[in-house]
């Protein structure tokens, strides 16, 4: 078949250095972020399934303006001047959700977020929640359980990710239809694994490029807006924030007299019957109970890229301010752009399907991570390199294969942990978490004993196979709600339960019937080319390598390089 035209020798050279380097130093740190963020696209999914407070219908008739009353209350005052931002209940999340602040006894101002269970009008305070699983999840797809740095490092991972995905589209970019062809029609099982690696990358290309750069730019916000502010608008950064947000421009003032405007339950309605398409995501509130009061309602129809959009209104008389608002399907560039990155990272468009899609792009991502880390090795166990730097080159593998591999156990492991540990214990989802993070710690140690990956990769399947087979079990018991009793009801509960029986039967299957461990150790000898399989390289790479083999010998002339570029093309 024939190739396509890809860069010369010595440009292939340099990206193909550039591109290992970048992928084997990002790459552990990358697949956490892929794995956990997978997982994320569901996270109001898992919460109904952690949490039974979710487990509820949603209360047509809920009174949002009683239920701001009995927040204020619980909490001693909340300062209304401040953003007081509500969520309203949805069929995955049947409560109803309050960010804001409130004043402490010495005067000073604290953040509060909290929930109100719709059916005991209970305030439960997500800073000390009942449950964790989603949301440790969710914070561990960014690094947030590192302080300050977490963020700013999953930014970089991202930009890092960005580079690898363009050096690594153009150093197989020649030989790209001939491992298609390859990993389709021909081949051993070894060059299909190989060629898969090229394949699946580049049937992911879009998803990980729209991975990269939002990514990137969540990391790293603040890093972009402070040097654009003082670029575009001489260091304003509330001229440059009004540009996408018009809302931002509105003030209030915080002497405005008290006065009795429309509620929250007729201001809903009125924005409901105006969009009656799109879901009422939640308002923002500024000066709620004072006659200057402003709500920002956020609607969206969860289909389309650019449907979502925002509403200012005045609460005294329900009038929409149109400057100040972003109308579905009626935004300027500036105006969308936000919306648009929020949108393609998370999913949140198209529905259900495309959060699957991005589910299943997001394991298919997780497997170029692991290949690429298994292709690096294997091109470094010849003569080329010396039995140290085998070793060292081997250990990394090891190392970067049970950090890796063993999420999978420990994500099973931390549902487990939620169901064993009382929901009435104190202190419970802070022991939840160490659960999770020792017995992650635990099985990544369990995996360093194997010196054959494919017996570390047998383990860490059969250790999440039985794992997973256990989750609906432990839900079953702990809340007697089996499959079968939340298939109508809560079906997100039957669907989870049955995502971890799926996830446990195939990694057991793959791990007792199809994956098949040799005696011989992947551990480098000084013999030479070490026990592990062989990858094949391009044309392209070997006289590169035949090249780099001559400069060489020209310094070194006990080195023979026809020995080196023979042992590299067995």
């Amino acid at each position: 078949m024939k190739k396509l035209k890809g860069p010369g020798n010595k440009n292939y050279n340099v990206l193909f250095h550039t591109h290992t380097v970048a992928g084997i130093v990002i790459s552990f740190a990358l697949f956490v972020i892929f794995y956990a963020g997978a997982f994320s696209l569901f996270r109001t999914e898992v919460a109904q399934w952690e949490n039974p407070d979710m487990r509820q219908p949603v209360d047509e008739n809920f009174n949002f303006d009683e239920a701001l009353a009995i927040v204020d209350e619980t909490y001693g005052g909340l300062n209304y001047y401040e953003n007081t931002n509500i969520w309203f209940p949805t069929e995955e999340s049947p409560v109803l959700r309050v960010y804001g602040a409130f004043n402490k006894t010495d005067s000073t101002m604290e953040r509060m977020a909290a929930y109100i269970n719709p059916a005991t009008l209970e305030v439960q305070d997500i800073q000390e929640p009942k449950t964790t699983v989603s949301d440790t999840i969710y914070f561990l797809h960014y690094f947030r359980q590192l302080p300050i740095i977490g963020r700013y490092l999953s930014g970089l991972v991202g930009l890092f990710f960005l580079f690898a995905i363009v050096t690594g589209v153009f150093i197989h970019w020649r030989n790209l239809l001939t491992k298609m062809y390859a990993f389709i029609k021909e081949g051993s099982w070894k060059s299909i694994w190989t060629n898969a690696h090229t394949v699946l990358g580049v049937i992911g290309l879009p998803f990980q490029v729209i991975y990269a750069v939002t990514g990137a730019f969540f990391g790293l916000l603040v890093l972009i807006l402070v040097p654009a502010a003082f670029l575009l608008y001489g260091g304003d950064q509330e001229q440059l924030v009004s540009k996408v947000n018009p809302a931002a421009a509105l003030t209030v003032e915080k002497e405005a007299t008290a006065f009795q405007h429309l509620s929250l339950n007729e201001l809903y309605h009125q924005v409901q019957a105006a969009y009656p398409q799109h879901t009422i995501l939640n308002v923002s509130t500024r000066n709620y109970g004072k006659e200057d009061a402003l709500a920002f309602w956020n609607i969206d129809d969860h289909q389309g890229i650019n449907s979502n959009g925002s509403l200012s209104m005045r609460m005294k008389d329900g009038v929409v301010l149109k400057e100040y608002s972003t109308l579905p399907n009626d935004k300027s560039y500036s105006m969308s752009v936000i919306g648009y990155i929020f949108k393609l990272h998370f999913g949140s468009f198209g529905g259900y399907t495309m959060r699957i899609i991005y589910f299943v792009l997001s394991m298919i991502t997780c497997f170029m991570i692991i290949s690429g880390v298994l292709i690096w090795r294997t091109a470094r166990d010849n003569k080329r390199y010396t039995l140290k730097q085998r070793i060292f080159h081997h250990k990394v593998t090891k190392w970067y294969l049970a950090i890796c591999l063993s999420m999978f156990p420990a994500f099973a492991l931390i549902f487990l942990a939620n169901k064993a540990v009382p929901l009435d214990m104190a202190g419970r989802t802070g022991l939840v978490n160490q659960i999770f993070f020792l017995g992650w710690l635990a099985f990544t140690i369990g995996g360093l004993f194997f010196n054959k990956y494919a017996a570390q990769n047998k383990f860490y399947l059969t250790l999440g196979g039985v794992l997973s087979f256990l989750v609906p079990v432990a839900n079953g018991l702990v809340t007697n709600q089996w499959i079968w009793d939340s298939w109508d009801t809560y079906h997100w509960v039957a669907y989870i339960d049955l995502f971890w029986l799926f996830a446990g039967f195939t990694a057991l299957y793959v791990a007792l019937f199809e994956l098949k461990v040799k005696e011989e150790s992947d551990y480098p000898t000084p013999f030479g080319k070490g026990d592990g399989e062989h990858l094949e390289t391009d044309e392209v790479e070997e006289s590169i390598v035949a090249e780099e083999e001559k400069n060489r010998a020209v310094a070194d002339p006990v080195l023979d390089p026809q020995l080196a570029i023979k042992g590299l093309s067995k």
